[in-house]
């Protein structure tokens, strides 16, 4: 019978089977690319049809823009123009008509990533979150978008969606600890069982992100609990602002001098705010202290404590600044 099948055995005949597999596979995959490029074409279109119905930017300008002779790079440098002077509407308007003519696969990243930021520093999360999945679908691998998605999740309390994009990060090697942490803590905060469960498990995550022990002391006041029942005690930079307004008073060495500021003991007192202070209502001038709350990172200044910067989404970057004042008089205020 070997004698029959001999010819499988000539080695041009084997060239002759190896190039054929070889074009059919070019020819496959040829096509494939034209279909899916066509495909994602009409998804882009589907999706920028979806959205430019609510553009601000008149219609005559979007056609202009449109058939003007303007790549989609030069449309995305506008766009970052408009959004870095805060009109969002406008970037976000330049963004989707780039976005119809961009065509390689580096174009439709940017531009997705970047449209992606607008909207979330626009206040539009649900519309952000479904930018940035866009964004993914070309490019999975994308850090920014990755931790962008992750943060729209957050904003939206999905944290169970939150967590899955902070596994994917982590899996890239990207160190998302604190950030696990916190999202864990949110989702347990949010959650409705008991509260010995609750600080037992705010306990496991406290070494992972250091103001998780705020998290705790907060989670104390507002159940009424004695909060010298907490067995690791927070930092005092972390909660200098809970506990001056808190009636209860925390043991501690570390919060001696804030306790003598506030004339519970007399101890000396080396910090000079809370020097001040106790000087201050020493000599009768009624003084108390107020907070301002600034993010280290990027120095913007809130009214109120903050785990993540509103502006620059860095965690754990909130820096308690106290600040004596003269302590109003409600009585004397005229209504």
């Amino acid at each position: 019978m070997d004698f029959f099948f001999i010819e499988y055995r000539d080695p041009i005949f084997g060239l002759i089977v190896l190039f054929s597999v070889l074009l059919l596979v070019a020819i496959f995959s040829y096509f494939w690319g034209v279909f899916s490029l066509k495909d994602q074409k009409n998804s882009i279109d589907k999706f920028v049809n979806k959205f430019q119905s609510q553009s601000n930017l008149d219609q005559k300008y979007q056609d202009m823009l449109l058939n003007l002779d303007i790549d989609s790079n030069s449309l995305g440098v506008l766009a970052g123009i408009f959004a870095r002077s805060g009109d969002f509407n406008k970037a976000i308007s330049i963004y989707l008509i780039a976005l119809k003519k961009a065509t390689k696969k580096s174009e439709k990243e940017f531009i997705f990533l970047n449209l992606g930021k607008v909207y979330l520093k626009a206040g539009f999360i649900q519309r952000s979150t479904e930018v940035f999945l866009e964004s993914i679908k070309i490019s999975p691998k994308n850090i920014d978008a990755l931790s962008h998605l992750g943060l729209g999740f957050e904003k939206l309390r999905m944290y169970d969606q939150s967590l899955e994009v902070l596994d994917a990060l982590s899996e890239q090697e990207i160190e998302v600890a604190e950030q696990i942490a916190y999202t864990k803590a949110l989702k347990l905060k949010n959650s409705d069982i008991n509260f010995d469960q609750k600080i037992a498990k705010f306990k496991k995550l406290s070494s992972e992100f250091k103001l998780i022990d705020r998290m705790i002391l907060e989670l104390y006041i507002a159940n009424n609990k004695d909060i010298n029942e907490i067995k690791s005690k927070p930092n005092l930079n972390h909660c200098i602002d809970i506990l001056y307004t808190n009636d209860g008073v925390l043991d501690g060495d570390e919060y001696m001098e804030l306790y003598s500021a506030k004339g519970k003991n007399d101890i000396p007192i080396n910090d000079f705010n809370l020097k001040l202070l106790k000087t201050a209502n020493a000599n009768g001038l009624n003084a108390t202290l107020s907070f301002s709350y600034i993010c280290s990172e990027c120095k913007s200044s809130y009214p109120l404590f903050f785990y993540r910067c509103n502006h620059c989404a860095r965690l754990g970057s909130c820096a308690i600044i106290p600040n004596v004042i003269k302590e109003s008089d409600e009585d004397s205020i005229a209504f």
